[in-house]
């Protein structure tokens, strides 16, 4: 029984996507709009986690939502807004590059206030 417990959760662990990133508070510099619904934006914001394996060494500070679907049209719209205010935005990715190929997709950001 400890054999199999062990087993599987080493095969979790392997399967397991890599840690989600994180930045501090920073402003939204750059928006770029896709054919294919995918917003890419870069933050002035360091990251306070390390990037996962699949973010472009080029673009670091980069980050991906897919505004073809509804729950991404929402991350937009917000993200535009603040980018429209020149509020502060803290974002916390996933760990995937899933909308683009070299740039890690939003779990969540924040405003600030």
């Amino acid at each position: 029984m400890k054999r199999t417990l062990c087993l599987i959760l080493s095969m979790i662990a392997i399967a397991s996507p890599s840690a989600a990133s994180m930045t501090g508070f920073g402003t939204i510099n750059t928006i770029i709009y896709m054919k294919n619904g995918a917003i890419l934006f870069n933050t002035s914001a360091e990251r306070t986690t390390p990037t996962p394996a699949c973010q472009s060494a080029t673009f670091p500070k980069r980050f991906a939502i897919d505004a073809s679907t509804v729950s991404g049209q929402a991350y937009a719209s917000g993200l535009i807004t603040a980018y429209a205010m020149g509020k502060k935005v803290r974002i916390t990715g996933t760990g995937t590059c899933d909308i683009f190929w070299d740039t890690e997709t939003v779990q969540y950001f924040e405003v600030e206030n």
